[in-house]
């Protein structure tokens, strides 16, 4: 049985459990408990890629895209805020 997660995911039950997977390709991510965007190809863009009115957020904010690391599908994007100092991973 399948249900949707959100778009271009859903949670895939079989005899071994719940999993998150891609609805493009069928790749499992993780099992349904686990954070799915820890299995993501992760790419940062300056937030101007948003859209003209995005640019007065240069510099405090990045726009985060999550892809399938299967089939590349966009899996989600949102606005988070810009790591200072070389951090790396995304802000708790």
């Amino acid at each position: 049985m399948n249900r949707p997660l959100r778009e271009n995911l859903e949670v895939y039950t079989n005899r071994e459990g719940a999993w998150i997977r891609c609805t493009k390709c069928s790749r499992v991510l993780c099992p349904a408990g686990e954070n799915w965007r820890n299995r993501c190809v992760r790419k940062l863009l300056p937030p101007a890629k948003g859209g003209p009115l995005m640019k007065d957020l240069a510099g405090h904010f990045l726009l985060e895209q999550l892809y399938c690391p299967g089939c590349t599908a966009l899996l989600n994007t949102e606005l988070v805020e810009e790591m200072k100092h070389g951090e790396e991973g995304r802000p708790k």
